[in-house]
């Protein structure tokens, strides 16, 4: 431990989740959760009660505990958030891949399901196929080999 550290390197990082999410009730540390965390979570908490009536009394701890999760994960970077129809079209695209992916959903029949032209789903699946092909890892070598002009 250097000076002026008040932790080792890596322990303000273990904190237990189990232990935060149980003291949330207290007011005190509700109060530390300022501005966008509490916010945050209680636009989740408005959320999951329109989306979970039947679990009510769950949905302020689910809440929290995810804005934790994206605290402990995220924590300290700086991230973009999207918001409407960018937010809404990225989530359609990469709906429309899985469906093709996974399920095996042809592209005239996802076109109709997102009343999009058969041409617009194409464009789209190939646009989320070079975006998975960056997020894979290079098993083989491809990217550490020289490029070679024809």
């Amino acid at each position: 431990m250097s000076n002026g550290e008040l932790f080792d390197s890596g322990e303000v990082d273990k904190l237990d989740p189990d232990k935060v999410l149980a003291h949330m009730d207290d007011a005190v540390v509700m109060d530390r959760w300022e501005g966008t965390l509490n916010e945050m979570a209680t636009i989740a908490e408005h959320k999951l009660k329109q989306l979970l009536p039947e679990k009510v009394e769950e949905v302020q701890t689910i809440a929290r505990a995810v804005v934790y999760a994206i605290c402990a994960t995220m924590g300290g970077a700086v991230v973009y958030i999207p918001r409407g129809d960018g937010l809404r079209r990225a989530m359609r695209d990469a709906e429309i891949f899985r469906e093709w992916r996974d399920k095996n959903v042809r592209p005239d029949a996802l076109a109709r399901k997102f009343d999009l032209s058969s041409q617009a789903v194409y464009d789209i699946i190939a646009r989320q196929r070079a975006l998975h092909r960056q997020q894979e890892p290079d098993l083989f070598g491809y990217q550490d080999a020289p490029k070679r002009l024809h």
